[in-house]
């Protein structure tokens, strides 16, 4: 086949054959694609949520694939050192994927609900079945309301489904919410529309800088459960883009997921890699350094507390602008 190394070929000159060959095909139909994708979400078995579902996204994915295509990029990976897909592309294909297959009746989103004992007909936003309300509840109203104001121009870094938003829209003067999934973005629109009318919404493109009309714009900026899904690099891109559209003395509220907390480890051992569904762990001290490395200051951090979900399994952090 074409695609195979010739006799007499240098690995450098088959490398760079396989990729002409790849950037003259017509390339895959990614929208439609995803929309298959989201579709075989519904069919996945829970007990490991978000896992199974990125299980789903890839053998999927693959399976939609034309098998020339597959074949050449076999070979090109022989060739090739290390290749991967950005951290923030995989997010950005899970989510799509999750928010266009999210529904109360949804057979996987009614699993999810039991684990945090809501009846699935009572959801009213995606992502309203990861944990129990009175948990997101208690870690908002210590950590993040006492800091806002109805003077006060916020961001949330990965609004998802809206569920936090919605609580914070009322608190505030302005809202911005901020996501990868476009999919996602237009869920939380519709919903946080219908509710309030000081809320925008924009769409983040995979690493790239937030716009500069954002720059130094914002009082508070918070990003929960959502660096538990991003790599270390990732996590640092995040914050130096978030340092920049705070305003100087601003207020960041973050959560990581944390290996030393009790529920972090049992978690972190039950994977056998990494995965954006399954958690990127770091310790306080990792968690403190990325903030301090990209122009913050600490000012308080939570230690684990069992019965709440997310302070038995997450480290969170208020942090000021330097």
């Amino acid at each position: 086949m074409e695609y195979q190394r010739r006799e007499g070929e240098t690995h450098e000159a088959h490398a760079l054959r396989l990729l002409e060959i790849l950037q003259g095909r017509d390339p895959p139909q990614q929208k439609e694609a995803e929309e298959v994708m989201g579709e075989e979400l519904g069919g996945y078995s829970h007990g490991r949520g978000l896992e199974d579902a990125e299980a789903i996204l890839a053998a999927k994915s693959a399976e939609k694939q034309s098998p020339m295509v597959l074949e050449l990029l076999k070979n090109l990976q022989q060739c090739a050192v290390y290749t991967d897909t950005p951290n923030f592309e995989t997010n950005r294909k899970l989510w799509n994927a999750y928010a266009q297959s999210w529904a109360t009746d949804a057979e996987w989103v009614q699993r999810m609900s039991k684990d945090v004992s809501k009846p699935s007909a009572e959801l009213a936003f995606v992502g309203d079945e990861w944990s129990d309300a009175e948990s997101l509840t208690e870690v908002l109203k210590e950590w993040l309301f006492p800091h806002l104001a109805t003077t006060q121009t916020v961001a949330e870094i990965g609004s998802g489904g809206g569920r936090v938003a919605a609580q914070v829209a009322e608190k505030v003067g302005r809202l911005v919410c901020f996501d990868i999934s476009e999919t996602m973005l237009k869920t939380a629109q519709k919903k946080l529309q219908e509710m309030h009318g000081n809320v925008d919404f924009h769409l983040l493109q995979g690493d790239a800088p937030y716009p500069a009309r954002f720059h130094e714009t914002f009082d508070v900026v918070y990003s929960f459960d959502v660096f538990v899904h991003m790599d270390l690099h990732e996590m640092r891109h995040t914050l130096t883009c978030i340092q920049s559209i705070l305003r100087p003395g601003g207020l960041l509220f973050v959560s990581f997921a944390n290996l030393l907390a009790p529920e972090g480890w049992r978690r972190f051992a039950r994977q056998k890699h990494y995965s954006v569904g399954g958690f990127y762990f770091v310790s306080p001290d990792i968690a403190r350094c990325l903030l301090q490395r990209t122009g913050f200051r600490v000012l308080a951090s939570s230690t684990p507390r069992r019965g709440n979900i997310y302070l038995c399994r997450d480290l969170l952090v208020l942090a000021r602008k330097e």
